[in-house]
């Protein structure tokens, strides 16, 4: 029988730890979107006469599809792992929106 040496063992033992470090990241991150997810007004619900609300409704989602999609990238087994697609196809056709109707950045980007 082989026995790892003790630097084996250590490496090992970091890379197990390494994994755990970022599957707990991964599901923190996984309930912060869960929670902005459940906040993201509607585009149905917002005025459509009222520019600046439809302006921000459209940059508000286009950043979360943004943020979703950085998160599947980095945590490809999250549960958002099968909503990607459809939210980075709801992201593409908000951002058009928000590009026809003359909209201008007002939110900070997301900085985790």
């Amino acid at each position: 029988m082989i026995r790892p040496s003790g630097i084996l063992l250590g490496i090992l033992l970091t890379a197990v730890s390494v994994q755990a470090a970022s599957a707990a990241d991964c599901n923190a991150d996984a309930a912060k979107l869960r929670r902005a997810e459940t906040e993201l007004p509607k585009l149905e619900v917002a005025p459509p006469n009222d520019r600046q609300i439809v302006c921000i409704t459209l940059e508000t989602n286009v950043l979360f599809a943004r943020r979703l999609a950085a998160h599947v990238q980095q945590c490809p087994r999250s549960p958002y792992a099968k909503s990607a697609e459809t939210w980075a196809k709801t992201g593409s056709n908000y951002a058009a929106q928000f590009s026809s109707k003359g909209c201008k950045p007002a939110i900070k980007p997301y900085r985790g």
